[in-house]
């Protein structure tokens, strides 16, 4: 990112040391190093800690590091992942896109456990944060931001695996090992209510550090979860208190699309929450790497990995801005700077690798003015959530209304800024087909395409001929891990 924030940073590692990061402890109350004794939170300070500790998970490897384009994209008709079983990390890539979905992937398991570090760093805080003595404001914020963070990650686990536990307090060995399944609308119940409270706790204004959850995130990702449910009057309500909530939230410039996704236009007026990503965090292979790009690299000799589809190719109209601002495709005139000089290659060529999957490579969240070479370079943030997104929200909600005047409306902002002709369809059917388009297009490799269709119940008619198989895989298998020592937890697919 541009803007470090250093301090926030300072945080993130400091409390690295008061939180644990793997086994059962990641939700029970009994810790060797004594977190949850009393002598920890006893004042702002610690809260603050505490609340960023929170926000760490974003960048783990299950969230917003890998996990969202493997689980999300890699598993979809965006991606055809060609690179072989290699023996690295590009082996769990291809085994998702493949279908392969074993227990031991590095990024279903650590979604899985990242997901419940993050929820357990929520529920001990807002446990803790009544007792504390500081200001009253700020105490309410950041009951407000682990609330949200809190429905983000079981939003996140529940996309990927279903049912799983809900856990909202701090838990016994014992009760942690009587843990199972819980239905996943018990969940999203708990997720809205979690959402509702955030927005209105939250302040309008991100404020300082930059990258705070906001009044604006909290609705804007509660108009997706409705959404995911079918609830069309409450997602589009949702998303229409975004548009009209005086967040000072719009769409960037045509010329400012591709710099959301370089590094150049980071937190911008379309920004409803975006992970902060840091090129000087811990290293990648550590797991606590905030940078996420460098896999798909065009220099990086073996950062082929996360190979676009023809089929995300081609669906582009002729002039679509968004086509170059997200992909990179031999022999039509792409170009990229490689070396930070600010001069623009011919794709591919110079130090560029050669061959590439479907003769083609992502664009999107690769940096600009910086040495390509150099893994520390790809600190370019990720938009959690884009006013895009609420529009999109919006229109699909409303058409699935009947409001064809509404849908279109808001669809067509994004139709506009894209520099391709505005749709006019009215017949309810034919614009949803339409709008699904057209979030293909404008989210693409942002790790949703997966998850749309999925629940609009179309995952079977696109990805059975690329392997999927119905009752198998709608979601992840959990750790065995899990399973070995919670009795009560069952796998997925049932008797897998």
């Amino acid at each position: 990112m541009n803007t470090k924030n250093r301090t926030l940073l300072m945080l993130l590692m400091v409390v690295a040391l008061f939180f644990p990061s793997c086994g059962e402890e990641f939700v029970t109350q009994e810790f060797e190093n004594g977190v949850v004794s009393e002598s920890f939170f006893q004042n702002a300070s610690d809260a603050e800690q505490a609340v960023t500790a929170i926000y760490d998970i974003i960048g783990s490897r299950g969230m917003y590091q890998e996990g969202n384009w493997v689980i999300g994209d890699a598993t979809s008709d965006d991606i055809n992942e060609l690179t072989g079983d290699n023996g690295d990390y590009g082996t769990f890539y291809r085994a998702a896109s493949d279908y392969r979905w074993e227990t031991n992937n590095p990024y279903s398991t650590t979604k899985w456990f990242d997901g419940y570090k993050g929820i357990f760093r929520a529920n001990i805080l807002l446990q803790e944060l009544p007792e504390i003595e500081m200001d009253n404001a700020l105490k309410t914020r950041f009951e407000g931001e682990a609330k949200f963070l809190r429905a983000l990650y079981y939003f996140n686990l529940i996309q990927a695996f279903g049912d799983v536990p809900l856990v909202t307090t701090i838990l016994t060995r014992e009760e942690y090992l009587e843990l199972a399944r819980t239905d996943k609308q018990i969940i999203y119940a708990q997720i809205e209510q979690d959402l509702m409270d955030a927005a209105t706790l939250l302040p309008v204004d991100a404020g300082d550090p930059v990258g705070r959850a906001t009044k604006g995130a909290a609705n804007g990702l509660l108009s997706r979860v409705y959404l995911y449910q079918d609830k069309w009057t409450e997602a589009a309500n949702a998303a229409k208190l975004v548009i009209d909530g005086g967040g000072g939230y719009n769409l960037v410039a045509t010329e400012d699309f591709k710099n959301m996704f370089n590094g150049s236009l980071e937190n911008s007026q379309e920004s409803l929450f975006e992970f902060q990503s840091v090129s000087f965090a811990p290293g990648a292979w550590s797991g606590t790497e905030n940078i996420y790009s460098f896999f798909w690299s065009p220099v990086i000799g073996w950062a082929n990995w996360y190979s676009p589809s023809v089929g995300s190719q081609e669906q582009f109209e002729d002039g679509d801005i968004r086509r170059k601002a997200s992909l990179l495709i031999v022999g039509v005139g792409d170009a990229i700077d490689t070396d930070g000089d600010g001069i623009e290659e011919p794709f591919p060529s110079g130090n560029m690798n050669g061959n590439y999957f479907n003769n083609a490579n992502v664009r999107k969240f690769l940096p600009i003015n910086k040495n390509l070479a150099d893994a520390n370079s790809y600190d370019v943030n990720f938009p959690i959530l884009r006013y895009a997104e609420i529009l999109l929200n919006y229109a699909e909600a409303q058409n699935e209304n009947g409001n064809a005047t509404e849908a279109l409306s808001a669809v067509n902002e994004i139709r506009n800024r894209a520099m391709v002709p505005i749709f006019t369809e009215t017949d309810q059917g034919l614009l949803r087909e339409l709008i699904r388009e057209e979030r293909r297009r404008e989210l693409l490799f942002e790790g949703h395409r997966f998850f749309d269709l999925h629940r609009w119940g179309i995952a079977a008619d696109v990805l059975v001929p690329l392997g999927y198989r119905v009752g198998v895989h709608e979601y992840w298998p959990v750790p065995l891990s899990e399973l070995d020592i919670m009795p009560n937890l069952t796998q997925y697919p049932p008797g897998g």
